[in-house]
């Protein structure tokens, strides 16, 4: 029996106007994905993905996903994610913050993003209401 190695992709989106992701969930962000890696790759590379490809976890307060693909098909993605500019008409850019072997590091990575974004946040919200 041969055993799928997968990579995890902790990814954070920059939208030009500062806004948060409204409305998107794990399916509508792995359609646009899929859609865009055949527009950059064809047909065969959307074919080489699909067998191991899946959004683990979408934050819409903090942009931040989880992405899972195949090892071996990990150069796609994050080359398709370093060539999106637009995202339903608003300009916006991918971060790729690490890339993990297992599930449980990746949210390790991503609590440290989290901790860090909260204080800034907190320290924003702070200097606002003085």
């Amino acid at each position: 029996m041969v055993k799928f190695k997968s990579r995890y992709i902790l990814t954070e989106i920059h939208f030009e106007n500062e806004t948060t992701l409204k409305d998107i969930d794990q399916y509508k962000m792995l359609n646009f994905i899929k859609q865009s890696i055949d527009i950059f790759f064809g047909d065969i590379g959307l074919g080489q993905i699909l067998k191991n490809f899946q959004v683990k976890y979408v934050n819409n307060f903090t942009n931040m996903i989880i992405i899972r693909i195949a090892r071996e098909n990990l150069g796609i993605i994050l080359s398709t994610l370093s060539l999106l500019n637009r995202f339903e008409g608003e300009r916006i850019r991918f971060q790729t913050l690490g890339v993990c072997g297992t599930i449980k590091l990746c949210e390790t990575k991503a609590k440290k993003y989290l901790e860090k974004w909260l204080i800034n946040y907190e320290k924003n919200s702070n200097s606002k209401n003085k």
